[in-house]
């Protein structure tokens, strides 16, 4: 099943992710420069102020729900909207049907952590759910997280203000603790 989960992971990151990518790399830099934006309330995270699109389907399509195109405490740390798209390069994209889906309890799972660890706490787990596969693993200082951000909990429950209620956003990032 390892396999399979690595397998489909490497097709992911080709067949969807690099595209996705290559189209935000195509529209966003021209879109950060000269569309025009707005501050606005989180859809997700309420109470964090971020910027977004002042046209909503711009915002939609290209936006992001969860942090937008600079989020407040991104600013804060000095911060760009272009090192911002860096680290999120496809946004919403990620959200779009056929790339994402909803977290379901059918998701397995193997690995030896039921849920994502608290940042520095080790632990890893690889799960899936029909063909969306997540893989996270971290030790005291950094961490992996790469595929759809799928927990091993989503089996048991789902919590009403997890931002992936909105659909099961993708990643593919080093962290640091």
């Amino acid at each position: 099943m390892a396999l399979w989960g690595l397998l489909t992971w490497l097709i992911a990151e080709v067949v969807v992710f690099l595209p996705l990518y290559l189209l935000g790399v195509v529209f966003m830099w021209p879109l950060l420069k000269w569309a025009p934006k707005r501050l606005k309330e989180s859809n997700i995270n309420r109470g964090q102020f971020v910027y977004g699109f002042l046209w909503p389907w711009l915002d939609e399509l290209f936006g992001n729900r969860e942090d937008g195109l600079l989020p407040e405490w991104w600013a804060l740390r000095e911060g760009t909207a272009y090192g911002w798209f860096l680290r999120n390069p496809i946004c919403n994209m990620r959200f779009w049907p056929l790339v994402s889906t909803l977290p379901k309890p059918t998701v397995k799972w193997i690995g030896n952590a039921a849920c994502v660890p608290p940042s520095g706490v080790p632990g890893w787990f690889l799960a899936w759910q029909g063909g969306y596969v997540g893989f996270l693993w971290q030790c005291r200082s950094w961490g992996l997280w790469a595929g759809w951000k799928l927990n091993p909990r989503d089996a048991t429950f789902i919590l009403p203000d997890d931002y992936r209620t909105h659909g099961l956003g993708t990643a593919c990032q080093l962290m640091r603790f």
